[in-house]
């Protein structure tokens, strides 16, 4: 029942009436001005702009020093289940990022 039969509240009926998990069925909400977008559409928008930074420094630096600065104060190389927790790490990671490609470009 993924393709939509009936109206849905998406603030109310969050599962798009039981077709996706919770928070999956909606990038953006209705607002009384415009569309709001959902945090996981800002989250997955942030990410890609992670990615695309990495790639650029790629370009600068080589793949290899590029995973070595991502690394650097890690105590186990960076895995989808071993990664660090604390909620600051990824914007100083990413301030130093943005920093190294400034310099060097």
């Amino acid at each position: 029942m993924q393709y939509a039969r009936k109206m849905v509240n998406p603030f109310v009926q969050t599962d798009a009436d039981r077709a996706f998990p919770s928070g999956d069925a909606f990038l953006v909400y209705p607002g009384e001005t415009g569309p709001i977008e959902s945090i996981r559409m800002v989250v997955f928008y942030e990410a890609l702009q992670d990615v695309r930074a990495l790639e650029m420094l790629e370009g600068l630096i080589g793949r290899e020093r590029t995973i070595a600065l991502i690394e650097e104060d890690l105590e186990v190389p960076l895995t989808f289940s071993e990664y660090p927790h604390e909620p600051d790490w990824i914007i100083k990671k990413r301030e130093k990022i943005n920093q190294l490609i400034a310099s060097l470009a």
